[in-house]
Order: C-alpha cells, then sequence, then structure tokens
C-alpha cells in the first residue's frame, strides 16, 4: 500500500472559483491548498515534484447551475458553449474530469423539473445523461455541500495515489 504524506502534495483551486468553502475546509484539516489558474476544472492535485495526475474536479453548486451551463446560448463557431468545450478539451488532453454537483437530490430534482429552467425534464436529463455517453472520461458525482471537500480531497488523493503507483510498476 502506497502511502503519501500530507506535506507531499498540494490541492490546487482554480482562480476563477468563486466558492471557498472548499479550499477553507481542506486548509482547516490540514490540507495544503494553492490557488492557481486551470485550465480545466476546478480543482486538481499536485505532487511534491510538481507532477499531475490527469484528473480534475469540476464543482457545480447546484441542478440548477448545471442546466444553466448546458443551455448557455454564448457558442462558438462549431455551436458549443464553454461548458462543452471544456469537456471536449478535457477528452483531448486524456483528463479524467469529475463532476461534482453540491447537491445530493440532483438527480430526483432533475427528472422531477424541480429546477428554475422552464426545459422538459425529460430533454435535460437526456441531455445530460449523453454527456455521459459521449464523454467516457466524465463522472458524475452528487453530494451534499457539506461533504464535498471530503469528496473533493478523497477523489484527488486517491487519483494521485492510483498514478503513483502504476508508474512505479
Amino acid at each position: 500500500m502506497l502511502k503519501i504524506n500530507a506535506e507531499d502534495y498540494a490541492i490546487i483551486y482554480d482562480t476563477r472559483e468563486q466558492d471557498i468553502f472548499i479550499p477553507q475546509i481542506l486548509c482547516k484539516n490540514g490540507i495544503q491548498t494553492i490557488r492557481r489558474k486551470l485550465d480545466t476544472g476546478d480543482y486538481a492535485i499536485q505532487y511534491r515534484d510538481g507532477y499531475m495526475p490527469p484528473v480534475v474536479v469540476e464543482r457545480k453548486a447546484s441542478c440548477d447551475e448545471l442546466i444553466s451551463n448546458m443551455l448557455d446560448h454564448r457558442k462558438d463557431a462549431n455551436g458549443n458553449n464553454r461548458f462543452i468545450r471544456e469537456l471536449q478539451r478535457s477528452k483531448q488532453q486524456g483528463l479524467k474530469v469529475y463532476l461534482l454537483i453540491q447537491d445530493k437530490d440532483y438527480y430526483l430534482k432533475l427528472i422531477t423539473g424541480e429546477y428554475r429552467s422552464k426545459v422538459n425534464p425529460k430533454a435535460i436529463s437526456g441531455m445530460i445523461i449523453s454527456l455521459l455517453a459521449k464523454y467516457p472520461n466524465l463522472h458524475i458525482i452528487a453530494v451534499d455541500k457539506e461533504l464535498s471537500p471530503s469528496m473533493v480531497y478523497k477523489i484527488l488523493y486517491y487519483e494521485l495515489r492510483e498514478n503513483l503507483k502504476d508508474m512505479l510498476k
């Protein structure tokens, strides 16, 4: 079993990340954090030698934020909005993306239409599920906000550990 000491890594969080609840809780629990621009995602992990495993966590505060990002009408020449371009870029870069939605009931809200948008629940849930089919590097995890710092930490720590184990083989 590979044990990684807390001083050997830091959780990186993007400069555009508005909510600092997660970094505050991580720091309070003795986990180093660094605020730095990330090209993709809101959170990543960096090992002592600068190594960063190919994984990021993209945080969404709610079902409403996810839907808003999906339906953003500001599109590029190919008809893709910022959220879709980020998924495309991550797939091209071989990055695993954990989409962390800070609402454990997000899927229930999605299929029952319990959100601000007037988009049909079948249409929006179909759009989101089709993303999982189109982007096999995408994983959706829904958890209460209070548990999100723990989830971000565990995702990144264990991804780092597994990547380091693979490198040592």
